[in-house]
């Protein structure tokens, strides 16, 4: 008797003889196809988010009480105003107070003063480079200011008026003098550098200051 196995993908192939008669057994074996569909139970949809809390009423702040005005009694040097930001006054810069029953005038403005313009620079353009350029200082007129409150100034002769100027800071007097008929300046006597300076009338910038010759 003689028995073959022939084997193969999905395929089992017996072959028996048997002696003396001759039988051949054929037989094909399979796995059973299954078709199915497999899948997950469904997730539960998510649930939706939390509602916001209702608003808090705003409680507003409690607004800071109005704080009182600084006085700027400082100066950026001894000759310099303080600065405003508030609109002042044309007719106040062209025409300052003038002091009632004003005290005499400080005993250092007495004497000869040399009156100095200080230099500047300024700048100027041609429209392919920018310049600097420098105007020298110059001096001016001798003023004389005597003991009776007189001064002459060149060949003018006038009296000084003590005058508020609307920049003027608490503890300073300022006084009205004229080197011509057209310009008119305002004078201060500096005790921390025992100089004269003057201001232009009205606005108040630095003119020119004085040394005792």
């Amino acid at each position: 008797m003689r028995v073959s196995i022939m084997a193969g993908p999905m395929l089992l192939m017996l072959c028996w003889e048997a002696s003396p008669a001759r039988a051949q057994y054929t037989e094909q074996w399979s796995q059973p196809t299954t078709t199915g569909v497999w899948s997950e139970t469904p997730a539960a949809p998510p649930a939706p988010p939390p509602a916001p809390p209702p608003p808090r009423a705003s409680t507003p702040l409690p607004r800071p009480a109005p704080q009182p005005r600084a006085v700027d009694s400082g100066r950026t040097s001894n000759w310099s105003s303080p600065t405003y930001t508030h609109q002042v006054d044309p007719e106040r810069m062209a025409n300052p107070d003038v002091v009632a029953n004003a005290r005499p005038h400080e005993s250092g403005l007495n004497g000869r003063w040399e009156l100095w313009v200080p230099g500047g620079f300024w700048y100027s353009s041609d429209g392919t480079a920018i310049y600097r350029r420098y105007t020298p200082g110059a001096s001016i007129n001798r003023l004389v200011i005597r003991a009776d409150g007189t001064y002459r100034w060149g060949d003018r002769s006038g009296r000084l008026i003590e005058v508020r100027p609307w920049f003027a800071n608490a503890g300073e007097r300022y006084y009205a003098v004229q080197m011509d008929a057209q310009n008119r300046y305002m004078a201060r006597f500096d005790a921390a550098t025992g100089k004269l300076n003057l201001f232009f009338w009205g606005v108040g910038g630095h003119a020119a200051s004085g040394t005792r010759s």
